[in-house]
This record gives C-alpha cells, structure tokens and sequence, in this order.
C-alpha cells in the first residue's frame, strides 16, 4: 500500500482510488492574506454557485475492468478539465453537462499534475475563470458523488503545499502546487472545482487522507495553464490518456 506524508502530521493513505502525495513545504504562489469573513454558502454567494453548477460536468467512462467516474468543469470554449486519473486509459470518456450527455476527447493528459483536459460541445455554457487561493477563506467543491448525485461540500483552505514524490501511476515526478482543504469527499469527487464566493476556481480536487482527519486536496488552479497550453499546441488533437491504473 503507498502512503502518503503530510508534512508533521503523520502518516495517511488515500484510498485506493486517489492517487498518493507527499506534502511538503508551502507553495509560494498562493496568498496568504487575511481569510474573508463572509460565509461560502449564503445570500448571494448561493446564486454564484448555482451560476458555477451550469459549468460543471460528470465524468465517466468504461474501462480498464471497470466504471471509472469523477467530475470536470468547463474551463474554456469546447474544453473541460478533470483529474487525470479519473479517465487514465480511457478512449472516449463520456460526460454530462446540464444534462447533455456525450462522448468527449482527452486532447491533454498529465499524469504529474493529475490533470487532464477533454474537449466536447460546450455550447454558450460559460467557463468558469480561475484565480489564486487566500490561506483560510472558506470555498465550495462541486462535485458529483459516485451515483451521480450532484453535492456542494463546504470546504476552508487550510495551506498550500507542494505535492511531490509520485504520479498517478506511482512514477517519479515533480510534483504540482497543491492545496490542504478542510473537507470531506468522497469517490465521485476527483476533478472538481474548488471555487470562491465570487465562482471564480482556485483549486481542482484530486485526492483526500484516509481514517484520519477530513482533509482533501486540490491541484492549484495555476497548474490548468500548462495544460491549456499543451492542447493548445496539439491543435485539438486526442491525447494519449495514458494506460489504466491498477486496483
């Protein structure tokens, strides 16, 4: 079993779903200002996010022996953006964007960062921009649970770290700018948004601790750049999405 160390907290595994991380000392990207006061899921913050639910998809597909589901966003015209590991070795992952059910493309996939980028008719459906994350503001996840169920789980940032030591197939790798949330997810989840009171995204969920306390963690909204970039570049083309992980 690989486990991951969250730096002076011991020692916690994630479950055999999620990839594993090594936390290490805090990013210097993410802002430390004052956490905002105003609470993540009232008067109009409510309308923000039911906004932000328009640009938030479910994600899943058949393969590697079996059902593998998660959730995106749309980050830009025609591209959604997921964790990488929720479509690793799947051809033609399937979505569901307000109802609009259809097969995607990965024109993007990074094992590393865990991230992946699919492109799909998006129609007028708005992306959702991105910005930097402020150490204690309460954020709202996103997220469809594994029934498909759609959930907005409270959440605070509690720091942000720098994820390294393995990708999500257990490789060497470099690692990616993370953050610790305060939060409690579950299978379903990976690949959500993290977003603002003002529904702008500052985090992509990708794993949580197991058996300890309820902490996730996201992948720094700095890191879809790169990615954006790459497919980009790639025309539009399919990606490999890599091969299936193991059970």
């Amino acid at each position: 079993m690989l486990v991951a160390a969250s730096c002076g907290q011991g020692v916690v595994a994630p479950p055999p779903t999620d990839p594993p991380i090594v936390a290490t000392s805090s990013a210097a990207t993410t802002s430390t200002s004052p956490p905002t006061t105003e609470p993540v899921l009232s008067g109009p913050v409510d309308e923000v996010l039911d906004q932000a639910w328009r640009s938030v998809a479910r994600v899943n597909g058949l393969g590697c022996t079996a059902s593998q589901v998660g959730t995106g966003f749309v980050v830009a015209p025609g591209l959604i953006v997921t964790a990488a590991h929720v479509v690793a070795g799947l051809s033609a992952p399937e979505i569901d964007l307000g109802g609009d059910i259809q097969t995607a493309t990965v024109v993007a996939f990074d094992p590393v960062s865990d991230l992946a980028l699919l492109s799909a008719d998006t129609g007028f459906v708005q992306p959702l921009a991105s910005t930097e994350a402020v150490v204690g503001q309460p954020v709202a996840v996103l997220a469809f649970d594994e029934d498909g169920s759609p959930e907005t789980i409270t959440s605070r940032i509690l720091r942000p770290i720098r994820a390294v030591g393995k990708d999500i197939y257990g490789e060497p790798g470099d690692g990616r700018d993370a953050l610790e949330v305060e939060a409690s997810v579950g299978p379903g989840n990976s690949g959500a948004p993290l977003v603002d009171q003002y529904g702008s995204v500052v985090g992509v969920l990708f794993s949580r601790t197991r058996g300890g306390p309820q902490v996730a963690y996201a992948v720094q909204a700095s890191e879809i750049e790169p990615l954006l970039a790459r497919a980009t570049q790639g025309g539009g083309e399919p990606a490999d999405s890599g091969a299936c992980r193991p059970r």
